[in-house]
């Protein structure tokens, strides 16, 4: 029997006798019969269901305290169970893969209805394979609760499989689990103290490595903090330099979003100055973090800034216009200045936006005013740049008093720079290979190296990444030598850093091992917990 969603099967015991579960003595003696509706797997896309003709019979022996059971069918379906054995292994292959949520949702549309709860059961059920101690062994840490609760996954480098989930990341547990599992030679992991202590204590025998992103993520961010000690140096160095600095443009605030704009930056204000003065009283960082309840890091960057961070300006992104930027330069060198055109032509290329996009990138490549309209368009461009050569001319025109003197470019026009951005957004300057850098980038970077210690530290960043991208262990110790000497206070701590751990360093940067495996196994990690909606207890991760 069948209908356009279902399908219905008939079926019944062949068996003339049956075993008893309590005594285990034959029996042919049938009671009664009654009907078993179990679900089983769906055909060509039907929903399945069983219609099972099961009898009771009657235990002959007179010692069995069950006087009647029903005939068992373990390879249809088991006892007390609503689906069929090979049903139930469908379903929890889909749970472990897919977890709840996701699952059934899929599961709906393929003919196995089943919701997310008996999915997340069937997971629990499933046995948890036998750990074999692997030989290079993977650590880094995962958010159960993110800023919380934090474990620690184990992975297989040789299979790139995670082995092991532990509930927290101290150096107990780890060393703990290590001692249990023998037998490790290799152990990969970030640059946590609390890790290298648990594999010092567990696995005394394993040589540890440092993984090599972590090592460029740190630099950056050391690098990050010595011009986070400059930047407000310069920012007055480039005023002074007599180049006109164009605002950027901001989207129209009301007078309450004004208000209260200031208000938060007064906050701030008096916060960083409460900060200072109990660092002045020789107050420690993380005792100033607990009493104002902040974050360390946020104590530790105003306490090297040196003077007040002021937020960083908000760069506009390229958006769908970027992809196209070098063909519009070209034709605008070439001397095309009608953004009508170049929009058709780039629209023909494929470019899904509008034209006023493509006017606003010519007016500002061109550092011209558009057409005169509106005076809200008046505003918006003012945004950008002055309103006319005019206003330009008369910025070089101020009074002698002022000690300031515009440069000017090729065609005796006062220069237009960009404002300073934010230090973590000028370090990647200092990171990055100088041949994939533009022109613009270029000449900021040269701005930057004005600076004694950014042109020391550019040096060392340089030097720095090509020897751990390309494994030079060779290298280190002059590095290394270099950096201790290098004068800069933020690069020095780095360095005195790799020298507690030299050993690990020195094997990051000779052997190929790494914990990028490990960060995969994390991200399907995350994905498992999102898809689980909050469900994401530890047991069951594990």
């Amino acid at each position: 029997m069948s209908t356009e969603a279902s399908l219905t099967i008939v079926a019944a015991s062949c068996e003339v006798s049956a075993c008893c579960p309590h005594c285990h003595q034959v029996s042919q003696r049938v009671h009664s019969y009654y009907q078993r509706h179990p679900q089983d797997l769906p055909i060509s896309g039907q929903t399945v269901h069983l219609v099972l003709r099961v009898r009771r019979f009657r235990c002959e022996n007179k010692a069995c305290p069950a006087q009647t059971f029903v005939e068992r069918l373990p390879e249809v379906v088991p006892s007390h169970s609503q689906r069929t054995t090979r049903l139930l292994g469908t379903l929890t292959q889909f749970a472990m893969a897919l977890s709840g949520q996701a699952g059934s949702r899929l599961l709906k549309r393929v003919g196995m209805p089943t919701s997310a709860d008996t999915l997340v059961r069937l997971a629990k059920k499933v046995k948890s394979e036998p750990i074999t101690t692997p030989t290079h062994l993977g650590v880094d840490d995962f958010a159960l609760r993110r800023g919380f609760t934090y474990g620690t996954i184990l992975v297989n480098l040789s299979t790139h499989r995670p082995i092991d989930l532990l509930k927290d990341r101290t150096a107990e547990t780890l060393a703990q689990w290590l001692r249990a599992h023998p037998g490790v030679r290799y152990i990969t992991r970030d640059r946590s103290a609390e890790y290298a202590q648990g594999a010092a204590e567990g696995a005394p025998q394993a040589l540890q490595i440092v993984d090599r992103w972590h090592l460029l993520k740190n630099w950056r961010e050391a690098l990050e903090r010595a011009l986070g000690r400059v930047h407000e140096r310069l920012k007055q160095r480039q005023t002074a330099s007599g180049v006109i600095i164009r605002p950027r443009y901001k989207k129209p605030r009301s007078s309450s979003e004004v208000a209260a704009s200031h208000m938060a930056r007064l906050r701030r204000q008096a916060r960083y100055q409460e900060v200072i003065e109990r660092y002045q009283q020789g107050k420690g960082i993380e005792k100033i973090a607990k009493e104002l309840q902040m974050s360390p890091i946020t104590v530790r960057k105003f306490v090297r800034a040196g003077a007040f961070p002021e937020r960083a300006v908000q760069f506009r992104r390229k958006g769908q216009l970027g992809p196209y930027l070098p063909y519009l330069t070209e034709r605008v060198q070439q001397g095309c200045e009608n953004a009508s055109l170049l929009w058709r032509e780039i629209q023909a290329q494929g470019f899904p936006g509008g034209y006023k996009m493509v006017n606003i990138w010519v007016r500002e490549y061109l550092e011209k005013p558009g057409r005169q309209s509106s005076e809200r368009e008046k505003a918006r461009r003012q945004a950008f740049f002055p309103e006319s050569q005019e206003e330009i001319s008369s910025l070089s025109t101020r009074q002698s008093s002022e000690p300031i003197s515009l440069q000017t470019n090729g065609q005796g026009e006062p220069r237009v720079e960009e404002p300073l951005e934010s230090p973590r957004r000028l370090v990647w300057l200092l990171l990055r290979d100088p041949s994939s850098l533009n022109q613009q980038e270029q000449h900021r970077l040269a701005f930057l190296c004005q600076e004694k210690d950014i042109h020391a530290g550019y040096a060392l960043s340089q030097q720095f990444v090509m020897m751990v991208k390309k494994r030079q262990a060779i290298l280190f110790d002059s590095w290394l030598t270099s950096c201790l000497n290098s004068k800069i206070p933020d690069l020095q701590t780095f360095a005195e850093g790799l020298q507690k751990e030299y050993a690990p360093i020195k094997a990051a940067l000779t052997l190929p091992y790494s914990n990028g495996p490990v960060e995969g196994q994390i991200n399907k990690l995350k994905f498992i917990k999102r898809s689980m909606f909050g469900r994401g207890h530890f047991d069951l991760l594990r």
